[in-house]
């Protein structure tokens, strides 16, 4: 009704202005006339007013109604719920309709080639793993123990790209893909420090893993590993000295268990810190350290949001850098899946 008035409003004073003129003009022309039938004149002006807009209000009730609950739209296509007489809202609401469809046929199109885009990449890495795993085959029977260790030692980079690029187009599936249960902590970080013990070796760069046996967090075991061989990853590449170590430590603070990945590299500069999690950001390191993408760290907080994981970083240059992942407070009984994030 409020909606109704203020659209109105024009037409009401228009009509007060033009019966002022009306009155002007009658009481120039006959003033006796007018001062006996003002009252009169004044009523049939306003009952004709107020039929024109009585109809006007029966015809348009339901737009304006609805009109003025559009705010409060969860689904978009609540315009469809429109019931009004008045020609101007039906054709309102058949062309809102028809761009409505328009719409979603764009986006069925867009999520189309998307997923097409999804899945040419995911055959393409793993088309490129064939020969990756040739390469391996080759180096280990290269008669020069130096050259194949430089060769195995491009190969683990490329593999690491190709992992990257994989988990990256993964990510839209991600709902699908992931399911949360308790997971024992400590086996699953020695998996991962075992897995890049040739980048250790290589390196001269020794971890240190402190986590308890009996902890267990809640979480996705394949997702949470990737999580921790990325951020191992990322410690050995920024730690530049041999003899220096990687720390992976466990504790439990007031209830929640907290797990931290801490070196003793280069640091990251104050200025680069709010965006590191950025998406292809690589910020003065990655133009210091060639091998830098930008899509590391972003994994690691994406995937750790879809967990329910937090996680937050902290770094001075010269003083290494500490990455710190903060999991749900208690594990439920059994195992669920979780759809819904």
């Amino acid at each position: 009704m409020k909606l109704f008035v203020r659209e109105h409003g024009s037409c009401i004073v228009l009509h007060l202005l033009q019966f002022l003129f009306l009155y002007s003009t009658f009481r120039w022309l006959d003033a006796g006339m007018v001062e006996r039938n003002i009252a009169y004149l004044f009523l049939v002006s306003l009952f004709m007013l107020a039929v024109h807009l009585a109809l006007r209000y029966a015809a348009s009730r339901g737009g304006y109604r609805w009109l003025s609950r559009a705010s409060e739209w969860e689904d978009p296509r609540g315009f469809m719920r429109m019931d009004a007489a008045s020609p101007l809202f039906r054709a309102f609401r058949d062309g809102l309709a028809r761009q409505y469809r328009l719409m979603q046929r764009e986006r069925e199109i867009a999520l189309q080639e998307e997923q097409e885009r999804i899945e040419f990449m995911n055959r393409s890495v793993h088309l490129m793993k064939t020969p990756v795993s040739a390469l391996h085959l080759i180096a280990q029977d290269l008669g020069d123990p130096d050259a194949a260790a430089d060769m195995l030692q491009e190969i683990h980079r490329l593999e690491y790209q190709l992992n990257l690029i994989l988990t990256l187009s993964r990510l839209s599936s991600f709902r699908h893909d992931f399911r949360i249960r308790p997971v024992p902590l400590l086996p699953l970080v020695r998996e991962a420090v075992n897995e890049l013990r040739s980048h250790f070796v290589r390196r001269q760069i020794y971890p240190s893993v402190d986590v308890d046996e009996e902890l267990r967090v809640l979480s996705d075991r394949k997702w949470l590993k990737f999580v921790i061989a990325q951020l191992l990853t990322n410690a050995i590449r920024y730690t530049d000295g041999a003899g220096k170590r990687v720390f992976v430590r466990a504790m439990v603070e007031n209830g929640r268990t907290t797990l931290s990945v801490k070196d003793e590299g280069v640091g990251i500069p104050p200025e680069d810190l709010p965006r590191v999690f950025d998406l292809y950001y690589t910020g003065a390191n990655g133009r210091k350290f060639g091998e830098s993408t930008g899509i590391g760290l972003y994994l690691v907080r994406n995937i750790c949001g879809r967990l329910d994981h937090e996680v937050a970083i902290a770094s001075s240059p010269g003083a290494g850098t500490e990455v710190t992942i903060r999991f749900p407070a208690s594990p439920p009984e059994g195992e669920r899946n979780v759809t819904n994030l």
